[in-house]
């Protein structure tokens, strides 16, 4: 039997009193000497509780690989330490605004925190570098920390209000996309505003009175581990050192000759654009969770003794594959279908098996051959859960009339079974249940006064039975039903004695005003909106072009060969049917997400041109989130989009920190060449701490540590592979932007004032 939690109720909570339960039922069992006890079959928490205690430990682990990026980078354990408390600082201020805002501790707010992990420490990490460069050169710690803090403000301001501008407004986005983000975002928000005020205010407050100065290489520690360290600390800032100059250089050239870097980048972006079309697109990628169902058919009218014969057979073939761990079989379905039938298939432990969900479902596959005459699948879900629409790809064909869809269903049918993209595909339409139709003779029954309800009724009397009356014993109502023998329920053989009423209670031979049939009818018609239709259905084949790839060529085949006739429709249903909600939510997405960057940028620098700038970095990040993807055989699915959103506000962060340092040395009197060579030299080691932090933050994620985790590493690539691309090519191409950006800004307001006057536009 099934247990199902009530609606709000804690799945977790549920599940352990439900273990609980079994284990005081299956104690009173053996106390009383039955020979029987309940075993927990498959557990829907199991799921849930693996998410968790994935998300907690890529959050640990991506923690001890940030503090260890900016160990290494800052050379200082009071620095790091300083750098490091805005991580839980930040993470515990986003639990308080969680609970202000009704959230609870869930997957959602765990993922979002999971993944902000690099990036809480760079408002920290901006912030006491600068503070640690002015120690360098020679200042007190408090001077240090208020001029250093006062240098980088609105860079840090601006950075974490590029993040918030994409996250915040998101949050609105309907349907599942936007459910998924509207605790995701936020979280991810209440994280970051935390992590700002502890880098404009922490942060330079513990500077002051913890910083200490810059490296003092002279001191020679006694300890070997010590001297280990501080040798190791040496050559990493050497290496930095080293970086500077190279960067220089490469900085030189590509001021030189601007239009050829910025040509190179487009070149670069295209090229990764093309990528695209060897990149899945899907919805949500396979689940390695350990369990799927195996599902058999007999022919209509098989008997559950046959049935059950062939449930045998293919269970003793299941257990002789070595990694499943138990198969639980279920005989006949929940419609009265006793042709049918499923096996649970619970695998064992994925470290102790080489091979994932997806592949084990095709080795069952395999093993299971000998029985491809019952049209044995292995899939995620069991039959008829989830309703409609629960396998990957579903496609109803709609219309009124039966006769007209039948057909068009099966050449649509015999269409899928040749794509490259889909699998295992059904239908809903099954031939063969043998019935009976009565056809009624609208004439004859017109003159003999007989309605069609009334022999309706009087069929279902002779077949079901009638309820006259009900018998009551201790409060509880038992039905009293009439009806005839069995051999007088054959409606083939007494079809000629049987008898309908007339509107005037007078009793008539059927025969007279109604026909029999035999014929061979559907198994089950399925309806929806008063209207009928049949359903297609099928897996995304591994190695496939994706869910995406189905679809279009469904789409492109519904225009041509596959034409619907008059009166009947097509529909994608279920996760098709989400997907394609998520490349529109995907679209807007990344719409919102450029405006309200653009309106911070333009409102924080009091221009509309120079957030061009900043934010010509942004399809530079595309190039490495490409890349990645096509590089690791990933699919571009619902956590891979999260990535893309994520890389907006990222991208930015280091284009801002760049153009705002260029903007500050040009006020002071500074060439624009000069300026940008300045500011990279300056801005170079909190660009690549920061990104280096962000992407340690990421592996965990990335890597995939354990079965639940293995669904989000698209996330993870998608991050690291675009930061890794837009840090690169930010340091180079948004300076040779910025060359020509500048020189427009120059001569629009030359022309601008000089048919305007200069006191009509002011640029600070």
């Amino acid at each position: 039997f099934q247990i199902y939690r009530q609606t709000g109720a804690n799945t977790v909570a549920v599940a352990d009193n439900v273990i609980k339960k079994i284990d005081t039922i299956n104690k009173n069992l053996a106390g009383q000497g039955i020979k029987a006890t309940l075993s927990l079959v498959n557990d829907q928490s199991r799921r849930i509780r693996a998410n968790v205690y994935d998300v907690v430990e890529s959050i640990i682990i991506g923690i001890i690989l940030t503090v260890i990026v900016v160990y290494f980078f800052l050379g200082s354990a009071k620095s790091t330490l300083i750098t490091g408390f805005a991580l839980p600082n930040s993470l515990l201020g986003a639990c308080i605004l969680m609970a202000a805002a009704g959230f609870s501790i869930n997957i959602m707010s765990l993922l979002a925190m999971s993944l902000v992990v690099g990036l809480l420490v760079d408002d920290a990490i901006v912030v006491r570098e600068n503070i640690f460069r002015k120690l360098e050169a020679g200042m007190g710690p408090k001077e240090a920390a208020i001029v250093g803090t006062n240098e980088v403000t609105l860079a840090v301001v601006a950075t974490t209000l590029t993040i918030l501008a994409v996250f915040g407004p998101i949050g609105n986005l309907q349907g599942i996309v936007g459910q998924f983000f509207k605790q995701f975002g936020l979280t991810v928000c209440f994280a970051m505003i935390i992590s700002l005020f502890d880098g404009l205010f922490v942060a330079p407050a513990m500077s002051a009175y913890l910083g200490g100065g810059g490296h003092d290489h002279s001191y020679v520690p006694k300890n070997i581990f010590a001297r280990w360290n501080k040798t190791m600390l040496r050559k990493f800032d050497n290496f930095q050192s080293w970086m500077e100059r190279v960067y220089v250089v490469v900085l030189r050239w590509a001021l030189k000759a601007p239009l050829t870097t910025i040509g190179l980048s487009i070149g670069v972006f295209v090229a990764s654009i093309m990528l695209a079309k060897f990149i899945p697109f899907t919805f949500l990628p396979p689940q390695d969770n350990g369990e799927y169902f195996v599902t058999y058919e007999l022919p209509a009218g098989a008997s559950l003794e046959a049935s059950d014969n062939v449930a045998k057979q293919i269970e003793a073939k299941l257990k002789t594959v070595k990694e499943i761990e138990y198969v639980v079989a279920i005989v006949g379905s929940g419609q009265n279908e006793s042709n049918k039938g499923n096996f649970f298939v619970r695998l064992v432990d994925s470290h102790h098996r080489k091979l994932n969900t997806t592949q084990m479902k095709e080795k069952t596959k395999d093993a299971l051959k000998e029985f491809k005459q019952y049209q044995v699948m292995a899939t995620d879900n069991a039959p008829g859960q989830g309703g409609g629409g629960q396998r990957q790809f579903n496609l109803n064909i709609v219309g009124q009339d039966l006769d007209a869809i039948i057909p068009y269903s099966e050449k649509v049918l015999a269409f899928a079974q040749k794509s490259k993209a889909i699998i295992q595909v059904d239908t809903s339409y099954r031939v063969g249940k043998p019935e009976y139709q009565i056809k009624v003779k609208p004439e004859a029954a017109g003159i003999a006064g007989v309605t069609l309800a009334g022999v309706g009724e009087e069929l279902r009397a002779s077949i079901e039975g009638q309820k006259i009356a009900f018998f009551r014993e201790k409060g509880i109502d038992y039905d009293i039903r009439t009806r005839l023998r069995e051999d007088q329920r054959d409606l083939a053989t007494n079809f000629n004695s049987t008898q309908v009423p007339n509107m005037q209670g007078r009793l008539l031979p059927l025969q007279n005003v109604a026909s029999i049939n035999r014929v061979l009818g559907p198994t089950t018609v399925l309806r929806e909106n008063r209207t009928r239709y049949i359903q297609i259905s099928a897996d995304v084949a591994p190695g496939g072009p994706g869910l995406g790839g189905a679809i279009t060529e469904f789409n492109a085949a519904f225009q041509n060969e596959l034409k619907p006739p008059q009166g009947v429709t097509f529909s994608f249903v279920g996760e098709a049917e989400r997907f394609q909600e998520l490349m529109i939510n995907m679209v807007v997405s990344l719409g919102l997400g450029l405006m309200f960057i653009f309106l911070v940028l333009a409102s924080l620098y009091g221009s509309f041109i120079t957030p061009f700038t900043i934010m010509a970095v942004i399809p530079l990040a595309g190039i490495g989130a490409f890349v990645a993807l096509f590089v690791t055989r990933s699919s571009f699915d619902l956590f891979s989009m999260i990535g893309c959103v994520m890389l907006m506000g990222l991208a930015t962060k280091n284009s801002i920190l760049l153009v705002d340092f260029t903007l500050e040395r040009m006020r002071e009197g500074v060439g624009r060449a000069d300026a940008l060579i300045q500011a990279g030299e300056a801005r170079l080691r909190p660009i690549i701490m920061t990104s280096l932090a962000l992407i340690a933050g990421m592996v965990p994620v990335a890597i995939g540590l354990n079965e639940a985790s293995k669904s989000r590493t698209s996330l993870g690539i998608v991050v690291i592979g675009g930061t890794i691309s837009s840090t690169v090519l930010t340091l180079v191409v948004i300076p040779a932007v910025f060359m020509y950006v500048d020189r427009f800004q120059e001569l629009f307001l030359k022309y601008y004032h000089r048919f305007f006057g200069e006191d009509k536009f002011v640029v600070e």
